[in-house]
């Protein structure tokens, strides 16, 4: 662990042989929020981080996994969280059919989000995690997908004049995914149902910014430890 702090330490030195962006970058910013959100027991945009099992980087099956046409892998969320099963030693995947909670929290820090995918170009990033969730909960399974983004990022307007916020709300999602069901009924035998349509308007979505997250926090020396990691990452992802 000393090793891994001192290398850490370098990450401001131009001459380091590490680049920094290798450790200042979405994904470690948001595992270290998720490490201290369940350590300080945080409540936050709904979540109640006390004893909630998260990971990363895991697996979660698409509901076009196995489809004949047009087919789609898994999905890698940043950070999955709630009720699932998971054996890193066998495989990657998520196991959380009797889940009675289950989140994904995508990180952005400079990447926009992805608009579509190789075989639906207008199946957002959003609307795919969505549909992933739906597909590997039940209708009890109280759901949500969250992204997280720095402040500036949040009302940035892309070349067709459209935000964030624009692409990450229900009506969105519902659209999207109703037509990626119908296009999968059109071109394959197995059939998806209304049901997966259903269980995705019950997720939650929402767009949070970095800043709230850190802010939520009582813990003064948590805080500056995340706003000094936060602060290095806006430094070499160069955002203002």
């Amino acid at each position: 662990m000393e090793a891994i702090s001192e290398i850490i330490k370098t990450m401001n030195n131009t001459s380091s042989s590490v680049n920094p962006t290798a450790i200042y970058n979405e994904g470690w910013m948001t595992r270290m929020l998720m490490y201290y959100s369940v350590k300080e027991k945080l409540n936050f945009k709904g979540i109640d981080f006390t004893n909630k099992r998260w990971t990363s980087e895991a697996l979660i099956s698409s509901p076009f996994v196995s489809a004949k046409s047009n087919r789609e892998g898994y999905t890698h969320p940043d950070i999955a969280i709630g009720d699932f099963k998971i054996d890193y030693s066998v495989s990657g995947k998520l196991d959380i059919k009797d889940a009675n909670e289950f989140g994904i929290i995508e990180a952005k820090m400079k990447s926009p989000l992805s608009r579509g995918t190789k075989n639906a170009k207008d199946f957002n990033q959003a609307s795919r995690n969505v549909a992933c969730i739906a597909h590997n909960t039940t209708v009890e399974c109280h759901t949500f997908f969250y992204i997280v983004l720095p402040e500036s990022k949040l009302n940035h307007k892309k070349r067709d004049g459209t935000t964030i916020i624009d692409l990450v709300n229900r009506d969105t999602i519902r659209k999207q995914i109703t037509e990626r069901v119908k296009s999968h009924n059109n071109t394959n035998q197995d059939q998806l149902d209304d049901n997966l349509i259903e269980r995705a308007k019950q997720c939650k979505v929402d767009v949070f910014t970095y800043e709230e997250w850190i802010k939520a926090f009582n813990d003064i020396k948590i805080k500056e430890e995340l706003n000094e990691f936060y602060n290095n990452c806006k430094i070499h992802n160069k955002i203002k």
